[in-house]
């Protein structure tokens, strides 16, 4: 099936993931800003690695496992890896852009590969295997963390985060004995902040 331009940006518009075999020809679409993709049975995404002017890209709840064509698309603002099947965050750690990576609910455990992603300003490793965050400790901008549900112990890495807002520290070792962080909301039971309460992308 050939893409039709307009169907696709109509689609995106709507918050739709185009129709899954338009999916190998999408890396047509160079000057595409935004793609969704959510729920989407991609699992390959090479064809994207051509979108090089993509800002924002939603891949949450899909099979992507390998997000090593990622490193290509250096304009990415925002990057949604939710419920996906990523465990090695390497690639990413070109994406100097990025202000928003979402990789809650994934097989990742190592976040050294984001140490410097200094325009970031909200990180969700819900639910994954992270246990050391001090990989995160220069990332001055960071406003929202959620650690929900991860291994961690000691938060201590995130003293010198001053911009830091939000920290949910729920279901870890580290909510026993939550740090003093002055002007951050510091959440460690079932309560959300209302800004993020709407559903993932």
């Amino acid at each position: 099936m050939r893409i039709d331009p307009t169907e696709v940006a109509r689609l995106i518009n709507a918050g739709q993931a185009p129709p899954p075999d338009w999916i190998p020809q999408i890396g047509a679409l160079t000057a595409l800003q935004r793609l969704i993709l959510t729920r989407s049975r991609i699992g390959d995404v090479a064809p994207l690695a051509a979108l090089t002017q993509l800002q924002h890209l939603h891949l949450s709840f899909t099979a992507v496992h390998d997000v090593a064509p990622l490193a290509e698309l250096t304009e990415l603002e925002s990057c949604f890896l939710t419920g996906s099947l990523v465990e090695d965050i390497a690639p990413l750690a070109g994406l100097l852009r990025l202000e928003r990576l979402d990789l809650g609910d994934t097989r990742v455990s190592d976040a050294s590969p984001l140490a410097g992603l200094h325009m970031l300003q909200s990180l969700d490793l819900s639910n994954t295997l992270v246990r050391d965050i001090a990989p995160l400790s220069g990332l001055r901008d960071l406003q929202y963390l959620d650690l929900t549900n991860t291994p961690l112990a000691d938060v201590s890495p995130l003293a010198a985060l001053h911009n830091l807002r939000w920290l949910i520290l729920r279901g870890t070792p580290a909510a026993a004995s939550p740090p003093s962080l002055p002007h951050c909301q510091i959440i460690t039971r079932a309560q959300l902040p209302r800004r993020r309460q709407a559903s993932r992308g």
